[in-house]
């Protein structure tokens, strides 16, 4: 038998097996694939691995310390207070920082707020020195009670503006969405308050992507309690580019837990939080899992073992609680990504926060 007469004899067949998967198969399981696909999406780009830390203000973009050397990013100026947390991170081996600005409604403050300029600085001190830049719109309410507010405010000063500013942009539309108005009135509870949520981030994804923007997008957990399973709290959303991680921001407040205040219990709690939480809601809604907060803070009441006091501060317990968080995301296969809070100039901790309070105390794998 001759090469053709063999070729077209092993064409023949595979064409045979290809007709048996779609007359048994395809039927049997199709429906299943197409509503899973319709349900969670399907993950068709590689995750990006992102670590650093949060809680920069836009602002510090144009605050500068007084001993602050020259800036290595812009000529002739004095390195801001943004750039020295930038390069810190480059030195210490992260890859991403999160910058914020409060809500345009809410916010009274202006260096808490948005502006322009801040923002392009930060995007230049970004690709300076290559990181990752996640956009933290730093509000509670504003998803759920001004949902129209909020969601032109992104599209007409930031989304439609900067689009196609820097591809490593990501955007997190807001901070932790509570499901009630800021004076506490028309709160929803269980699974109103998922569905709620998942309406309104929904409605974000669409006004981003039919505006042509291409980003990674951060799509939280309901905050910042829900008597559902902690597994359930995250909002089902439909990305026609499949480019969005879920988050959940974690700490071990001494508030809530002043009778399980051990080291032991602090790294059980860990551990039950990756394993209970993260891990199945990676597998549950088939969405990569980005920390965009997480830290050593111990609350606002002081525990017995407290070792730094303010929004930078910890105790031996709430150290152990984030060590154990990221021994387990930098342990995992494929590991986890996550951004440490908080590192700004407003935390009672110099300019770099509590990146040099705790942050110096961590053990981590260096991210790419």
């Amino acid at each position: 038998m001759n090469y053709m007469s063999r070729l077209k004899i092993t064409t023949k067949i595979i064409g045979i097996l290809i007709m048996i998967i779609f007359v048994t198969i395809i039927p049997t399981y199709g429906a299943e694939v197409i509503q899973n696909v319709q349900n969670y999406g399907l993950i068709q780009y590689s995750p990006r691995l992102m670590g650093g830390w949060g809680g920069i203000r836009l602002f510090e973009s144009v605050r500068y310390a007084k001993d602050n050397p020259p800036s290595i990013v812009f000529q002739g100026e004095k390195a801001s207070n943004a750039e020295m947390v930038a390069r810190l991170l480059k030195e210490r081996g992260y890859n991403a920082m999160r910058v914020m600005f409060g809500s345009p409604i809410l916010e009274t403050r202006s260096e808490w707020g948005w502006n322009d300029l801040w923002f392009q600085r930060m995007v230049t001190i970004a690709k300076t020195l290559d990181l990752w830049l996640i956009v933290d719109y730093h509000a509670y309410y504003d998803s759920y009670q001004f949902t129209e507010q909020w969601i032109s405010f992104w599209r007409d000063n930031i989304i439609s503006k900067y689009k196609d500013a820097y591809e490593k942009l990501i955007w997190e539309p807001i901070n932790e969405p509570v499901q009630k108005w800021n004076d506490g009135s028309n709160e929803l509870t269980g699974r109103d308050a998922v569905n709620a949520l998942a309406n309104q981030y929904q409605q974000w994804i669409n006004m981003a992507r039919s505006s042509g923007d291409t980003h990674w997008i951060v799509v939280s957990a309901v905050c910042w309690w829900n008597p559902l399973p902690m597994v359930e709290w995250f909002p089902r959303v439909n990305d026609p580019l499949n480019k969005t991680f879920l988050t959940m921001h974690f700490y071990y407040f001494y508030k809530y837990n002043k009778d399980k205040w051990s080291i032991e219990d602090a790294v059980t709690h860990a551990d039950k939080l990756f394993h209970q939480t993260i891990l199945p809601a990676i597998e549950l809604y088939k969405k990569p899992f980005l920390c965009t907060e997480m830290g050593a803070d111990y609350g606002t009441e002081t525990p017995p073992d407290a070792q730094y006091t303010g929004s930078s501060g910890y105790s031996t317990v709430t150290l152990a609680f984030i060590q154990r968080l990221i021994d387990n995301f930098d342990n995992n296969m494929p590991r986890i990504g996550y951004m440490l809070w908080p590192a700004g100039d407003w935390s009672q901790a110099g300019l770099y926060g509590a990146l040099n309070v705790w942050g110096k105390l961590l053990t981590y794998k260096p991210f790419p």
